[in-house]
């Protein structure tokens, strides 16, 4: 294992991700401006260069993402994909997004230097020999799918921001989940493929992943994206830490002044991720407005 590895293929991934999401944004904002029929919109998309480019960033940064899970540890890795809300801003501009403000840079700089201080307090680089603990993984994983289900049953008797909400934490559940998943079956992979192919593991990442994926999108529908985003962007982390901690053996400092530490900053992360995850999901809602040929847009004026 390399903490080296990890972080540089975890910064990666959330660059790539970022990257993959504003293209497939952006040319599905198109898409839909120009036809309502679902199908329509498909043909179009699998035909567009940008949102094909688009995919393959996203299938790349999946890569860098299970490598970094291979050569570091949940509580490494997840927290650092934090940062893709840093790569989203100026891939937002990109999509056609309003200029870059000193708020959005403030919070930006909130984050990176929280970040780095959990990071550095708690020295998340290391993790037992002896693998998953069972007790505590079945656990966590039955607490999070009775999580998942009671906020499915939520977001169902509810609308708007309250339904977008309870389906962003069970994207974030399930992501967190997955990403677990995706550790234990790069470990398998290093004993053979036919040990990985042979597990359920492989079968349950898969499952998980894409159930998760699933209701995100149903999350983006039931409601502003500022309801749904800061959900997931916290939920998956923390969880993941929980997880890293109870079920991987990962270590942490436990002094008084580490806590300390690692509270304040954790606390300061969670903040500029929410801050900056809303302020992400204004600029998606700006960029579907703009290219919407239905949006009422106000009266230019003449000084």
């Amino acid at each position: 294992m390399s903490a080296g590895a990890a972080t540089l293929s975890a910064l990666g991934a959330a660059a790539l991700f970022a990257a993959g999401t504003a293209l497939q944004y952006r040319e599905a904002t198109f898409a839909g401006s120009v036809s309502t029929s679902p199908l329509a919109v498909l043909r179009r998309l699998i035909v567009s260069p940008a949102w094909l480019l688009g995919t393959g960033l996203l299938g790349v940064g999946l890569g860098f993402h299970a490598y970094a899970l291979n050569q570091g540890t949940l509580t490494l890795v997840q927290p650092l994909l934090i940062t893709g809300v840093l790569f989203t801003l100026p891939a937002s501009r990109f999509a056609g997004g309003p200029p870059l403000r000193l708020r959005e840079m403030a919070w930006a700089m909130v984050l990176v230097v929280g970040l780095a201080a959990f990071l550095v307090s708690s020295t998340p680089t290391s993790q037992s020999a002896t693998g998953v603990d069972p007790l505590p993984a079945f656990g966590i994983a039955a607490g999070s799918a009775a999580g998942v289900a009671v906020c499915l049953v939520l977001a169902r008797r509810s609308r708007g921001n309250v339904a977008a909400t309870m389906l962003g934490v069970a994207a974030g559940i399930g992501l967190a989940g997955s990403a677990a998943l995706i550790k234990i079956c790069t470990d398998l992979a290093t004993r053979g493929l036919g040990v990985l192919a042979s597990s359920w593991q492989l079968y349950a990442m898969a499952v998980v992943g894409l159930s998760s994926v699933a209701i995100s999108q149903l999350a983006y529908r039931a409601g502003p994206m500022t309801a749904s985003i800061p959900a997931i962007n916290t939920v998956n982390p923390i969880l993941s830490v929980l997880l890293g901690w109870a079920a991987f053996d990962d270590s942490f400092r436990v002094s008084p002044a580490a806590v300390s530490v690692e509270v304040v900053s954790l606390v300061a992360v969670i903040s500029a991720t929410v801050a900056l995850s809303r302020h992400a999901a204004i600029r998606h809602s700006d960029i579907r407005l703009e290219k919407s040929p239905t949006a009422i847009r106000p009266p230019s004026t003449s000084t």
